[in-house]
């Protein structure tokens, strides 16, 4: 299994960059989880827009999903123009009902609800979802190929159950939206230290840490991270590609 960070900033990228958007490739299983402004133009650096078998959105905040909007035309048009037979499944929250009629163009994708029951199979990947603590509804993501297991946070504020999801995971990628200077009890996001303390508690083999708010500096992110985290903590890094 490799993971591709098509983007890592929220809610709005630096110059160049992108928000957030993930590749998860196991052979030939493609499945993108969050498309984030400017990450549609980063994915089709590495594949065709039809070459992606499942997409994900972990909530429904523009930084997470604007790029869908316009995704859509790109498989819906193609469906007219080429004669092309797909509709790619898309998995998301249902709790914006605008939002979610607005997703979809000329049947580009098969919408279906996302909960916590839900479980997912494809090519020997088991998807599982748990629900987060955040202004909208947003499931973390855990997939699981054989003995490794990779595990997405979204967007959430300090939480157990996330400490359990991620538990013993071998790779755990994780928001770090705030710094504990800018944090308080009403912050929706986890600051890079509770990101580093969930990790330790779940006793992750890898942190990666994304979800950059664009002004902080990176090395404030990992040095309050790294007060929390006692095993491989790693900032991720756009276009990198990383292998479990």
């Amino acid at each position: 299994m490799k993971v591709t960070i098509l983007g890592n900033y929220g809610p709005y990228p630096k110059a160049d960059g992108a928000c957030s958007g993930y590749l998860i490739e196991n052979d030939n299983t493609k499945i993108l989880i969050d498309c984030g402004n400017g990450t549609l133009s980063r994915l089709l650096k590495i594949c065709d827009v039809a070459d992606i078998d499942m997409i994900i959105l972990s909530h429904l905040h523009s930084d997470h999903m604007s790029d869908i909007l316009v995704y859509k035309y790109a498989i819906g048009l193609r469906k007219i123009k080429e004669k092309l037979d797909i509709s790619i499944p898309l998995y998301t929250p249902m709790d914006d009902k605008d939002m979610v009629e607005k997703l979809n163009y000329n049947d580009a994708f098969k919408i279906s609800a996302i909960t916590e029951e839900l479980e997912l199979n494809i090519n020997g990947m088991k998807i599982e979802f748990k629900r987060m603590k955040h202004p909208v509804e947003t499931y973390a993501v855990k997939i699981t190929v054989k003995e490794k297991v990779f595990v997405y946070s979204g967007d959430t504020s300090y939480n157990e159950d996330l400490i359990d999801f991620a538990k013993l995971s071998d790779f755990f990628l994780c928001e770090a939206g705030v710094l504990e200077l800018d944090r308080n009890e009403e912050t929706p996001h986890l600051s890079a230290r509770q990101a580093g303390e969930i990790g330790e508690r779940a006793r992750v083999k890898r942190l990666v840490l994304t979800h950059f708010f664009p002004e902080y500096r990176k090395e404030r992110i990992m040095e309050e991270a790294s007060q929390t985290y006692n095993s491989i903590l790693e900032l991720s890094e756009e276009m990198r590609t990383y292998y479990l």
